[in-house]
């Protein structure tokens, strides 16, 4: 027997990795299908500008009614999510979505956290509520000169060009 070489090594380890990397974004859209299986509550929530939202899946065994979700805030890197005092009552009927808003303009976290009672929602970092990159439009009052002026520019250019011609 001949004794493996590198390129046969490598060949191994590329295959390896493929394989577990195909296991793990398997088991990772496995993941929420199962929940969403076995009943549980599910929250989803995303964060734009001030604006917090995002949907609540009431699963199929959970009994009907009124659900509160809370906000909950973590004041600094190593603290703990605490309540802010703020919540939205949702009423909540089995295996539907319902969405939900919390306007955070007031406060001041490095992460946030939208809570049913007994499961905890997916943790929403301060930094996403930063408005996207956007590239600011000119005032009107800095446009409306400058095409006065471009146009102004365009006929003395124009009547300079048929004196010089004549």
């Amino acid at each position: 027997m001949t004794p493996p070489t590198a390129a046969t090594k490598d060949s191994l380890a590329r295959r390896i990795s493929r394989a577990l990397v195909a296991a793990l974004v398997g088991a990772a859209l496995a993941a929420p299908a199962a929940a969403a299986s076995n009943g549980a509550t599910q929250v989803h929530a995303s964060c734009a500008g001030d604006v917090i939202s995002g949907s609540v899946r009431v699963g199929r065994s959970k009994p009907t009614g009124d659900l509160e979700l809370a906000l909950l805030a973590k004041r600094s890197p190593k603290a703990t999510f605490a309540a802010t005092g703020r919540s939205v009552w949702v009423e909540a009927y089995d295996g539907r979505s319902y969405p939900f808003r919390f306007n955070i303009g007031q406060l001041s976290a490095v992460a946030y956290r939208v809570d049913p009672p007994g499961v905890h929602g997916n943790v929403v970092p301060a930094a996403s509520c930063a408005p996207g990159h956007q590239v600011p439009e000119a005032p009107l009052s800095l446009l409306l000169p400058l095409s006065v002026l471009g146009v102004v520019g365009l006929g003395f250019a124009r009547r300079r060009r048929s004196a010089t011609e004549s």
